[in-house]
């Protein structure tokens, strides 16, 4: 394990819990670390500032569709066309419909961030004891798409976070921005590695399988001693 120089990492229940600032000890451990840190997160640049409490890293937002050297400039931007927001709040407007509750917008159901659009039943701000309950096993969020299956030419849709559904476009997702910067930067594939707990069939860091090494880690608590053992 010590050949890898490039740890990329989700933000989410991987590097931090759900929307909420990383732990001291993680932060420690990741600024102290001799490899490069990147962030690969389905969230805005602002977000992953806040929640890395400004760890210096390269910030991929949007699932890599904006990002950003570690000194804070623009590799690249990438937002979604007009018509795709189109059909992404179309297909989110007959999803609510089937909900069981009311939309709360005080808690930003729905979030356009540029290079993707994420929608959360319950609310992408709503307290995070909330969030943790609402939808732990993915089976209502699989359930509204196996409902209403979203059909894009190029657009596609994954379970991402705790409540959420992250549309992007199906050629500039995790996968394929991970690729992108390794080229950019001109590193080897193979001293590179990915952790997430989005690395199942659906989930929002399955893109990448395939792309680098990866390792599916259970939350941000799991990956935090998994990367103790990998760098002592």
């Amino acid at each position: 394990m010590t050949h890898y120089k490039h740890l990329f990492f989700d933000m989410d229940m991987t590097i931090a819990p759900s929307r909420q600032p990383i732990l001291p000890e993680m932060f420690e451990l990741l600024k102290n670390a001799p490899q490069d840190i990147i962030i690969v997160s389905g969230s805005t640049i602002e977000q992953i500032n806040f929640q890395s409490n400004n760890l210096p890293a390269y910030r991929l937002g949007q699932n890599g569709n904006h990002a950003l050297s570690i000194d804070g400039s623009d590799l690249w931007n990438t937002p979604l066309l007009p018509h795709h927001r189109d059909q992404i709040l179309d297909h989110i407007s007959e999803i609510v419909e089937l909900l069981d509750h009311e939309l709360n917008h005080e808690w930003n159901p729905i979030e356009d961030r540029g290079g993707q659009i994420t929608f959360s039943p319950i609310g992408n701000t709503a307290p995070v004891e909330m969030k943790k309950t609402y939808d732990p096993d993915r089976k209502k969020r699989e359930s509204l798409l196996a409902q209403i299956p979203f059909a894009s030419e190029d657009l596609v849709v994954k379970i991402g976070g705790s409540t959420s559904l992250d549309y992007i476009h199906k050629d500039r997702h995790k996968g394929t921005n991970v690729q992108k910067l390794i080229d950019w930067m001109g590193w080897d594939k193979s001293e590179c590695i990915y952790y997430g707990d989005g690395l199942f069939p659906g989930g929002n860091d399955e893109a990448v399988i395939g792309v680098i090494d990866t390792v599916l880690v259970d939350d941000h608590i799991d990956c935090y001693h998994r990367l103790v053992k990998l760098l002592s």
